[in-house]
């Protein structure tokens, strides 16, 4: 019997934004895959990045650290 392997993610590539609200705080989605985005979202909170509410649509983004 033979059996086929299976990888999860791979594909760091982002997705496009999931909404039209102009917000800058929707420039930065994650990647598609699961276990990409986990891994990139703590890679944003170790660097201090945050999750905030748009004040324009309500939906979550990451807002990075001022520079």
């Amino acid at each position: 019997m033979t059996g086929a392997v299976y990888l999860c993610g791979g594909d760091d590539t982002p997705v496009p934004r999931g909404t039209d609200c102009p917000d800058p705080l929707h420039d930065h989605p994650l990647p598609a895959g699961y276990g990409d985005a986990h891994e990139e979202a703590g890679r944003r909170l170790r660097a201090r990045w945050r999750q905030q509410r748009c004040r324009r649509c309500g939906r979550y983004g990451w807002l990075p650290v001022p520079s």
